[in-house]
């Protein structure tokens, strides 16, 4: 993976506020997270060579984000203007580049979330809700990074193909997969007296397993045996929106934890969750069944 990877954005200037929009993303890109955005607004000075500078910054780029608005899709179709003239660029690129998966699109002040012809049905990230900015943003740049392709698990063993493999084991393989979610963020109730008090949630390089094991009857004991590290702050009672846990305590192995309290995953990749303890009930203390509820995020 590329430190500092070269972005070209290309876009139609159908507006100040589109531009001014672009500006803020590529700027956002840029300065906090690292990206080496090439754009016009910043590089092509006064009197410089418009057709130069796309080719250049088009053939110089490992990816091109397309800004897909309306006026951009016409232009593009129609092969007119700066979008036109770049679209026939990526179009030439295309075809003699066997790696078609250079170009990202997104969608802005596009009504219909119409695509330019020369780009198919290719998946695009959807920026039209500015409420939900940051959300894209992460899918932006999980893909930028590569770090959508860290999210695939590794290929399991069949459990059939298990030297000494019998209905029970082969039974025991299959259910341990109701202990598993592999979505970046969500909620989950188990019994955590099962499958030796572990659930897993995420996958690939952001997978954690958590393991846990019964205190009373409004605590839980989490532990760090699955994991590089476990954080705990006391009164902490909401996911926090980042990943910063500097105010968080990661020396001990295990952890006791009121419902409502957050406590914090490190794995070994270096990769952080935070869960927030919704629900504990214990058979052994009035309730009918082992139970644990948690909401959790995975922090890309």
């Amino acid at each position: 993976m590329v430190e500092h990877p070269k972005v070209f954005i290309s876009y139609s200037h159908d507006s100040d506020t589109h531009k001014n929009w672009v500006l803020k993303l590529a700027t956002d890109l840029r300065q906090h997270f690292g990206v080496d955005v090439i754009l016009d607004q910043w590089d092509l000075r006064v009197g410089g060579d418009l057709s130069l500078f796309m080719e250049q910054g088009l053939s110089e780029s490992s990816l091109v984000i397309c800004i897909c608005s309306d006026e951009y899709v016409r232009k593009a179709n129609a092969g007119i203007g700066g979008s036109g003239y770049e679209k026939m660029i990526l179009t030439q690129s295309l075809l003699k580049n066997t790696n078609i998966d250079y170009i990202l699109p997104v969608v802005r002040c596009n009504k219909n979330n119409i695509m330019p012809t020369f780009l198919g049905t290719k998946l695009y990230v959807n920026f039209s809700n500015d409420e939900e900015y940051l959300n894209k943003m992460s899918e932006l740049l999980a893909r930028i990074y590569n770090e959508d392709i860290s999210l695939k698990p590794p290929l399991g063993e069949s459990p059939y193909s298990k030297k000494n493999a019998n209905s029970i084991t082969i039974k025991t393989d299959i259910e341990k997969a109701q202990y598993h979610n592999p979505l970046m963020d969500g909620t989950v109730s188990f019994d955590f007296k099962s499958n030796s008090g572990d659930f897993t949630i995420g996958s690939g390089e952001y997978e954690f397993i958590t393991h846990w094991s019964e205190c009373d009857g409004n605590t839980i004991y989490a532990y760090r045996d699955r994991a590089k590290l476990i954080g705990y702050c006391a009164g902490k009672n909401s996911i926090p929106e980042n990943s910063d846990f500097s105010e968080y305590d990661f020396t001990s192995r295990t952890r006791e934890i009121f419902v409502g309290e957050v406590v914090v995953y490190m794995n070994h990749n270096n990769k952080f969750v935070a869960i927030l303890v919704t629900n504990v009930a214990v058979r052994t203390r009035g309730k009918g069944t082992n139970n644990l509820s948690f909401t959790y995020k995975i922090y890309p």
